[in-house]
């Protein structure tokens, strides 16, 4: 009876998260109905209605507390939710197209959700009892019980479509998706945010008297309190490995103070990592009053201090040589967050741990407001020490890069870094004189600059050899018409330059002949024979594809101009429309159709 009253009990409050969060369940809803025509579609090019989604889904869930906290009228409650809507189309049409993926919309609107995460577990705490620490131990346990939920009723759901494909009738494969859409997209955060406790208002704690707030008080400490097992786990497990690290990492700085710290750059995402890992044990710590657990609190904030104070330093330092990218922009600007956090947390009392939250907040909407956002700062930067770094070798005279193999090894590094920094963020479409390069920056390095691309001492990036790689294939959106009546024949070719590729025989007014690829002095070549075994054509292909690799003005994607390559002379005409093209160390694939006119 007990179980029966404990499921009733939770599907009452996931009714009630319903109707408390009702424009946040009305965006659920929409993203939930847009996920699904997605699934159906198999398409994936509503990447901003997805986005717009996901900010109307937080941004009315703060606005929810917001009204919770500080306001009681219904009319009030309607002007936030309409503020959260006019804020989620000023997103929609602030974000730009929907139809290519963008790393910096992406990260940015990932900051925006990290932004809005941190205010709805902060705002129920403004001038409240309840302090930072122990709201967000209630979104904690809220996150970790809603995923162990979500994961269990997934893997049942799971079984049992299982079950009725193999022991019934087959199911589409569909069906997964839509469950797994349905399961994360409705039920679990509703789930999450029936367990967020009801804290008192403004007005709750001026009109209820001593008795009845202090009987709410109990309710909400009950919300609020740590489970004794995440205590054990705290004060005899994370804590004492925590200790264990920060040991090791201090003899590791001691001992490379004036060495290798300045200059390893594996141990930023490792220094990262034990700062996040210290800052969220301590704000959970708060909530304990075990030995370890004071202990912990008392000591940890200054180790931090020092440790991503130097950090910080030698990430500014490596600027001079390497310029700004928007992830170091990241890793200064969490150093000095980290620092901060680390002062307040040793003057400050743990009740007053949410100012912590406002500087994150603070910091976070910084690296995303231009134009001291991290990637107009990065691009201004990368920009910057490209063009000087240029002009020191004399490689730049106007809009015109003139090559130079002869300039400095460091030069070569820095000059290899900027333009694969610029052209992996489609920078450079936005650079005066890097426009008329366009893919030749990416493909064709080289031609452009005089030397292959280096990216440390030992020609690699991110411990890999740096390869030469191109990819694009015919856009077939507009539906392109070729003209095939002034040719004889039409081939579907295939040609992968690791393995050989067959012989293609064909009659012309009684006449045979033969189209084939046969290597040539270290070439690749296509060519049309006779039925005397002489050859009439020969087009070299790899120079062909680069010859379309290096013209393309769109990344990964060819018109049908772009991909059209006519040879002809006295005795034919071969007429390529390539529909793939792939290079990759060396190594050539393209699938295209062979028009053949024999005159």
């Amino acid at each position: 009876m007990k179980l029966i009253q404990n499921i009733q009990d939770k599907f009452q409050g996931i009714i009630q998260a319903s109707k408390r969060y009702p424009l946040t369940v009305v965006f659920l809803l929409a993203l939930a109905g847009l996920n699904a025509y997605l699934i159906q579609q198999e398409t994936d090019t509503y990447t901003k209605y997805v986005y717009s989604f996901l900010v109307g889904i937080f941004l009315s869930a703060v606005a929810q507390q917001i009204y919770e906290r500080f306001f009681e009228k219904r009319s009030q409650r309607i002007l936030l939710m309409f503020g959260a809507v006019i804020l989620t189309i000023a997103y929609y049409f602030t974000i730009g197209s929907a139809a290519d993926y963008d790393l910096e919309m992406t990260i940015k609107t990932g900051i925006i959700f990290f932004i809005l995460t941190i205010a709805f577990i902060w705002v129920p705490t403004i001038k409240n009892k309840i302090t930072f620490n122990e709201s967000y131990l209630s979104a904690f346990k809220a996150f970790f019980t809603t995923l162990l939920f979500t994961l269990v009723l997934y893997a049942g759901i799971g079984f049992i479509i299982l079950a009725i494909d193999q022991l019934l009738f087959s199911v589409n494969y569909k069906v997964n998706l839509h469950a797994f859409n349905l399961v994360l997209s409705l039920f679990a955060p509703i789930f999450f945010l029936s367990y967020t406790p009801l804290y008192l208002s403004e007005k709750e704690e001026s009109s209820l008297t001593p008795e009845e707030r202090a009987a709410k008080l109990i309710v909400i400490k009950n919300d609020v309190s740590v489970p004794k097992m995440l205590e054990l786990l705290i004060s005899y497990i994370i804590i004492p490995l925590t200790t264990i690290f920060t040991v090791i990492l201090l003899v590791y700085l001691l001992q490379n103070i004036t060495g290798d710290f300045w200059t390893n750059n594996l141990l930023e995402p490792m220094l990262v990592s034990y700062s996040i890992t210290v800052i969220v044990v301590y704000i959970l710590a708060s909530n304990i009053e075990t030995k370890s657990a004071i202990l912990f609190r008392k000591i940890f904030p200054k180790v931090l201090i020092p440790i991503v104070l130097f950090q910080t330093i030698a990430s500014v330092l490596r600027i001079q040589e390497t310029g700004l990218t928007y992830g170091r922009y990241y890793v200064i600007l969490f150093g000095i967050f980290a620092t901060i956090a680390g002062v307040l947390f040793s003057i400050l009392p743990i009740r007053k741990n949410g100012w912590v939250a406002v500087v994150l907040m603070v910091l976070s909407l910084i690296s995303i407001v231009p134009p001291i956002d991290a990637f107009t700062v990065s691009r201004v930067s990368q920009t910057n020490l490209l063009e000087r770094t240029l002009e020191q070798n004399q490689m730049l005279e106007g809009n015109s890069i003139i090559p130079n193999a002869d300039i400095p090894k460091e030069d070569k590094i820095k000059i290899s870094q900027t333009v694969y920094y610029l052209t992996s963020m489609d920078y450079n479409e936005d650079i005066e004189w890097l426009v008329p390069y366009n893919q030749l920056l990416s493909y064709q390095f080289e031609e452009v600059f005089g030397f292959q691309p280096i990216y440390d001492e030992n020609g690699f990036l991110n411990e890999q050899p740096l390869q030469d790689s191109y990819y694009a294939t015919l856009d077939l959106g507009d539906s392109p018409v070729i003209s095939i009546e002034e040719y004889d024949k039409m081939v579907v070719f295939s040609y992968y330059d690791s393995s050989p590729q067959p012989r293609i025989e064909f009659e012309v007014d009684d006449e045979g002949y033969t189209v084939y690829t046969e290597e040539t002095d270290g070439k690749e070549n296509l060519i049309l024979m006779d039925e005397s075994d002489e050859a009439i054509m020969s087009i070299d292909l790899q120079e062909t594809m680069e010859k379309v690799a290096s013209t393309t003005e769109t990344e990964n994607m060819l018109t049908i101009d772009e991909a059209t390559v006519t040879t002809e002379n006295e005795q034919a005409e071969m007429n390529l429309v390539f529909t793939s093209i792939n290079i990759y160390d060396n190594q050539y694939d393209a699938e295209f159709y062979l028009f053949i006119d024999i005159k």
